[in-house]
C-alpha cells in the first residue's frame, strides 16, 4: 500500500471554502442576489425582473407594531423584542 501527501492541506481547503463563500456573498443592500452580479456597472450586468410577494409573517408583525404604536406612542417599539411564528393548528 502506497501513501502520499494529500493534494489539499487543511489551509488549502479553508481558503477554497472562503473563496467560494466570498463569491456567493449576498449583495449588501439586502436584495438577496449574489454581489458579483449586482455590484457591477449596469450596462455589464444582467437585466432584472422585479416581482412582488407579500410575506404574511412580516405583514402580521407590522400590523401588531402599528397597534402598539397607536396605543402606547411612537417610542413604544424602541425596547420591544419581536418574533413571528406560525400559529399552532
Amino acid at each position: 500500500m502506497t501513501t502520499s501527501e494529500p493534494r489539499w492541506t487543511e489551509q488549502d481547503r479553508g481558503e477554497a471554502l472562503a473563496l467560494a463563500l466570498y463569491r456567493e456573498r449576498p449583495c449588501p443592500c439586502g436584495c438577496g442576489n449574489p454581489a458579483e452580479l449586482t455590484l457591477i456597472p449596469e450596462e455589464a450586468g444582467p437585466q432584472w425582473v422585479v416581482e412582488e410577494t407579500t410575506c404574511t409573517a412580516r405583514l402580521a408583525l407590522l400590523e401588531a407594531q402599528r397597534g402598539v404604536r397607536e396605543k402606547r406612542g411612537p417610542n413604544a417599539l424602541d425596547a420591544g423584542l419581536w418574533s413571528v411564528r406560525p400559529r399552532k393548528r
